[in-house]
C-alpha cells in the first residue's frame, strides 16, 4: 500500500474540520439567536469550565497516545489498555473539580440539572478524545476525522431540535451536547472492540502508563497554560464585566478562532507522522514548508473576515450582536499569529518536547492577565481582544525563537518562502481536477 501523502492526509483531516467550523458557525448562530446575548452568556460561562479543566486533565494523554503508538515499540493492545485506565482517573478528576467549581461559584448560580448534565458528559467527551489519538497514532486520518467532525456535526443537529425546535433554552443545548457524545461514544466503543478487536485489559502496566504519563503530564501543563490563554479573557470578563459583554466577546472568539481550523488539520498530521518518521531533517523542512503556506492562508482568510463581519454579524447573528463586529475586527492579528505556533508546536510535540510551549506562554498568561486586569473594566471585551493579542504576539515570537534552535534551523530559513511552497496550491488543484465530477 503506497505512503499516504502530507497532503492527501492533510485535506482528508481539512474536510473534518470544514465541517466543524460551517456546524460552529451554525450552532453559533441559532443558540444566539434563540438565546440572546445574557443567555449565550451564560451558556459561554458555563461551557468555559470544562473546557478548561479538561484541558490539564486528560493529562495531554491523547498527544502522548499518538507518540507511544506511531513509535511502535510497544503492544497496542497493552497501550489501549494502559491508556483506558488512564481514561478512568481523568474523568474522576474532572469531575471533582467541575463540580467544585460549579457549586462553588459566588459570582453566578448555575442550574444544578444542567451541571449534573455536564459533569456526566465528561466521560464520554474524554472517551471520544483519547481515541481520536489512538487512531492518528496509527496514522488511520480516516477515522481520526470522524472522531474530530462527528461530535460537533450531531450537536448541531440536536441543538436545532431541543433549542429551536423544543424552546429548551441553555438546559436543550447542554443536552445536545452530552447527546451527541453519548452517541459519539457508541460509535468509537464499535470501531476499537468491534472493527479493531482490542483485548483490554485493567492490568496495571506500570512501565507503558509511567512513560505515558511522564510525556502526557508535560503536554498537560502546555495545553492548559494553552487552554487558559484561550479562555482566561472569559472568566475575567465575566467576573470584571456582565453576562452580555461575555456573549459579545465569545461570539467574536468563535468566529475569529475559525482561522484556526486550517492549522488544527495541518498540525493533527504532522504530530502524527512527527511520531511516525526517524527523517528529522525532511520532516523539518515540510512543516516549515507547511508554516510558511499556513500564514498565508491565514492572512488571506484574516482578511476576508475583517471585512466581512460589519455586514454577516448583524445578518446572521441579529443586530444584538452588532458590539461583536469591532472584537472580531481587534483580536484577529493575535489569533494569526497563532495560527504559525500551533504548527511548530505540533512538530516539537511529534519529536516529545512539549515542554517549549510551556516556557514561552506562561510568561504570556501572566502578561495576559494584568493586562485584563486593567483593560476589561474600561473596555470590556474590545480591552479583552487587546490583551490577547498581545499575549498571544510575545509568547509566539518567543516559541519561533526556541523552535529554531531545537531544529538547528535559521530563521530565515523557516520564514523565506520558496517556489516549491506553492506545490501544495499545485497538488491541491490536481486533486480536484482529479476528483470525479458530478453530473
Amino acid at each position: 500500500m503506497a505512503k499516504r501523502t502530507y497532503l492527501r492526509d492533510i485535506l482528508s483531516f481539512l474536510g473534518s474540520n470544514l465541517m466543524v467550523t460551517v456546524s460552529n458557525l451554525a450552532l453559533s448562530v441559532i443558540l444566539s439567536r434563540m438565546l440572546g446575548a445574557a443567555g449565550f452568556g451564560l451558556y459561554s460561562a458555563i461551557i468555559v469550565v470544562p473546557v478548561m479543566v479538561i484541558g490539564f486533565t486528560q493529562l495531554g494523554i491523547r498527544r502522548s497516545a499518538i507518540y507511544h503508538i506511531g513509535n511502535k515499540i510497544l503492544p497496542e493492545d497493552h497501550i489501549v489498555s494502559a491508556l483506558f485506565i488512564l481514561l478512568l482517573w481523568a474523568s474522576a478528576l474532572s469531575i471533582i473539580i467541575c463540580g467544585f467549581v460549579y457549586f462553588f461559584s459566588e459570582s453566578q448560580p448555575f442550574d444544578p440539572l444542567i451541571i449534573v448534565l455536564v459533569l456526566l458528559t465528561i466521560p464520554l467527551l474524554l472517551t471520544n478524545v483519547f481515541a481520536g489519538g489512538i487512531f492518528l497514532g496509527k496514522e488511520d486520518i480516516k477515522r481520526a476525522s470522524i472522531l474530530n467532525a462527528g461530535p460537533t456535526l450531531i450537536t448541531l443537529l440536536l441543538t436545532i431540535l431541543f433549542v429551536w425546535g423544543l424552546k429548551m433554552s441553555v438546559l436543550g443545548a447542554f443536552m445536545a451536547i452530552a447527546l451527541a457524545n453519548f452517541i459519539m461514544f457508541f460509535i468509537t466503543y464499535r470501531l476499537l472492540f468491534v472493527r479493531f478487536r482490542y483485548n483490554i485489559t485493567w492490568k496495571y502496566h506500570e512501565g507503558i502508563m509511567k512513560s505515558m504519563i511522564k510525556l502526557g503530564l508535560v503536554n498537560a501543563i502546555a495545553i492548559f497554560i494553552m487552554q487558559l490563554n484561550y479562555r482566561l479573557d472569559i472568566l475575567m470578563l465575566k467576573k470584571l464585566s456582565s453576562l452580555e459583554e461575555v456573549g459579545f466577546y465569545s461570539l467574536a472568539m468563535q468566529i475569529a478562532e475559525q482561522l484556526w481550523h486550517i492549522p488544527y488539520a495541518i498540525e493533527s498530521i504532522v504530530l502524527s507522522r512527527s511520531a511516525n518518521t526517524n527523517d528529522d531533517k525532511f520532516v523539518h523542512r515540510t512543516v516549515a514548508s507547511i508554516f510558511r503556506v499556513s500564514l498565508l492562508i491565514g492572512l488571506v482568510s484574516g482578511l476576508f473576515i475583517f471585512f466581512i463581519a460589519p455586514v454577516l454579524v448583524p445578518l446572521i447573528f441579529g443586530q444584538a450582536f452588532v458590539k461583536s463586529v469591532a472584537m472580531i475586527q481587534v483580536v484577529l492579528p493575535g489569533v494569526l499569529v497563532l495560527v504559525g505556533f500551533r504548527i511548530l508546536n505540533s512538530r516539537l510535540t511529534g519529536m516529545g518536547k512539549p515542554q517549549i510551549a510551556i516556557y514561552t506562554f506562561m510568561p504570556a498568561l501572566v502578561i495576559n492577565f494584568i493586562l485584563n486586569l486593567f483593560l476589561i473594566p474600561r473596555y470590556g471585551g474590545i480591552g479583552a481582544a487587546w490583551s490577547t493579542n498581545v499575549s498571544y504576539a510575545i509568547g509566539s515570537v518567543i516559541f519561533i525563537f526556541l523552535y529554531a534552535r531545537m531544529v538547528k534551523m535559521p530563521l530565515r530559513e523557516i520564514f523565506k518562502f520558496r517556489a516549491s511552497d506553492f506545490y501544495f496550491f499545485r497538488n491541491v488543484k490536481k486533486r480536484m481536477a482529479g476528483s470525479p465530477k458530478i453530473r
